[in-house]
């Protein structure tokens, strides 16, 4: 009686064993046998792989009728990347085509007074973005850029 006591736990731990390894998704590891070692399956091999990281941030295009006070971070003569450091630092950015050629980037503010959105730029922005400047909009179109 023990003797078929300790086979039926036997069986009943290789049946729970068994029950686990196949739980377990099968493309999580693919078996080498050449050197009998587990490495990444091509699917998550080809996640992690992805050249640009999921942190970065996307920036949109300016609406064509946005009116206000922009903080213009950078402009550039052809689209910065999408891992420039400028994206890093800044979230929300929006750019425009500007009409001499090259781009814009910039911060949507809600600054009514440009010497509110001046004294932003002055204390928070400029460390970042030295080439920062204010600039006011009208549906649209960049009417003035202030010193």
């Amino acid at each position: 009686m023990k003797h078929f006591t300790k086979n039926l736990i036997g069986i009943l731990c290789l049946l729970v064993s068994s029950w686990e390894i196949s739980a377990q998704p099968m493309d999580a590891f693919v078996f080498q046998p050449s050197n009998l070692t587990a490495s990444t399956s091509a699917k998550q091999q080809y996640t992690h792989r992805s050249k640009t990281p999921f942190f970065y941030r996307h920036h949109k295009r300016l609406e064509l009728t946005h009116s206000g006070i922009v903080l213009e971070l950078i402009v550039s003569e052809r689209p910065l990347e999408r891992s420039h450091p400028i994206f890093r630092q800044f979230g929300n950015v929006h750019y425009d085509r500007l009409d001499e050629g090259g781009y814009a980037y910039c911060v949507l503010t809600n600054f009514g007074d440009v010497k509110k959105a001046n004294e932003f730029l002055r204390q928070m922005i400029l460390r970042r973005a030295p080439e920062a400047r204010v600039v006011r909009y009208k549906l649209g179109k960049r009417k003035q850029i202030v010193q």
